[in-house]
């Protein structure tokens, strides 16, 4: 099925930013390639709602720097057929040429840093993992010299894994929690730098220590690249990711674009206020919808009915909370009702993002849905009672758990993104646009 028609996807808009345009078109005749070949030129303006023309342009501009090439079904091995020599096979007339993205044209890292641990995956330019390395580290005692050197190590061996150079790497794109500014590459707050003065300029660190360029994202943006490009968000212009774990995170897709706000730190749903009296968030105030939801706040009211061990560090407090999801899955009526409440609280506020946004979807994930069956019945029923009355119903509500490793596939997702709407050479290193 054909996509609607978006405003810059037509070729009769006058105004506004060529070689925007330009980027946006070539990203989705890309994209739609990377989906769904083998495809025709033909399917692709379908698909794309882009002119005979357009497509035209863009095709033979893929094809000369060898992203692309035609399916004449080759032996499996053979090099494949790109730049002046595929042009050959437009001459012998075939009716209907189909084209397939070439997978090695370019390959990218992805990483996604969490309190205890750093997980890398290389991909290819179709996003296919080649190696996935996963480091089991408790990243916020070390500062950010010491993350960005581990970080290097991990990348160079996951790279070396992966039976490739880092010369052949065109970016690295990791995801951390927080309050990231992903156009600047700062990192102005984050758990697992907190003990930092001052704002850290990540992404250029670790770019010096790698000699590529790496940009720095929201991890719960990466979730959102995950869904877009690998599961429930394909497809689908309009949705929202909700990250429920140790804090609350949200990236949100409109008109096929993830949205970042105008200074790059937008969508921080997580901070978005319930109750100005209500209890206090790591952020600094008070009755954010993380204060209600996420593991500690869980943890802070369970310690009101039983008694738990004392939680220093991500990895205890996990502990701690997946031994309350239990009691309460075995029938702790106190504890169920924690997680009720929680529940309530977090569907009150996604009740607020269907009236605001009107999304087709809202995909629930992270670590929090260890505890899904527990929640899931209390979030529905707020949505359900706060949502408009004219969109009750038609928001899509998807639980769906990814693993860090998927997060770190949406972390190199990010810099394909970048790599997919400029032009560029299999030789020369990437600027990426984001």
């Amino acid at each position: 099925m054909a996509h609607p028609k978006r405003e810059y996807g037509m070729d009769a808009m006058q105004t506004g930013d060529t070689e925007l345009i330009r980027a946006i078109n070539r990203f989705h005749v890309l994209d739609t390639i990377r989906r769904f070949e083998p495809i025709s030129r033909a399917e692709i303006g379908e698909r794309t709602q882009l002119s005979r023309t357009t497509v035209s342009a863009i095709i033979t501009a893929l094809l000369d720097e060898g992203v692309i090439y035609y399916d004449e079904g080759e032996p499996a091995g053979l090099p494949v057929k790109s730049g002046p020599q595929a042009k050959a096979v437009i001459a012998r007339g075939r009716p209907r040429v189909l084209l397939r993205m070439n997978p090695n044209a370019a390959y990218v890292v992805g990483a996604k840093l969490s309190m205890h641990q750093v997980s890398i995956t290389v991909t290819n330019l179709r996003a296919d993992p080649l190696s996935c390395l996963v480091l089991p580290i408790r990243t916020w005692r070390l500062g950010a010299a010491l993350i960005a050197d581990l970080l290097e190590d991990g990348i160079r061996a996951a790279v070396a894994q992966a039976g490739i150079t880092m010369a052949q790497i065109a970016g690295v794109g990791v995801g951390l929690p927080g309050f990231i500014d992903s156009v600047a590459g700062i990192s102005h707050w984050s758990p697992i730098l907190a003990a930092e003065p001052t704002p850290v300029p990540f992404a250029k660190m670790l770019g010096d220590r790698l000699g590529v360029s790496a940009v720095i994202e929201n991890d719960a943006n990466l979730v959102a690249l995950a869904e877009r490009w690998f599961g429930h968000g394909q497809g689908v212009d309009n949705f929202v990711i909700v990250t429920v774990e140790a804090g609350i995170g949200m990236g949100l897709f409109i008109n096929g674009d993830l949205y970042r706000g105008h200074h790059g730190m937008g969508t921080e749903f997580g901070h978005s206020k319930i109750d100005r009296r209500g209890p206090l968030c790591r952020c600094g105030q008070h009755g954010c919808i993380e204060a209600f939801t996420a593991d500690y706040a869980i943890l802070r009211e369970a310690r009101k009915i039983v008694d738990l061990p004392p939680t220093e560090d991500e990895p205890s407090i996990e502990a701690a909370v997946c031994e309350v999801t239990r009691m309460a899955r075995a029938g702790h009526a106190g504890l169920r009702a924690v997680f009720d409440t929680a529940g309530e609280i977090l569907g009150l506020g996604i009740a607020n993002l269907v009236n605001i946004i009107d999304p087709g979807k809202v995909i629930i994930s992270g670590a929090g849905m260890r505890a899904a069956d527990l929640l899931e019945p209390s979030v529905r029923a707020a949505v359900a009672a706060g949502s408009l009355q004219v969109l009750n119903g038609r928001c899509e509500i998807i639980f769906h758990d990814w693993t860090d490793e998927v997060w770190a596939r949406g972390a190199a997702s990010l810099v394909l993104q970048g790599l997919y709407r400029v032009p560029w050479s299999r030789n020369a290193r990437i600027e990426m646009a984001i």
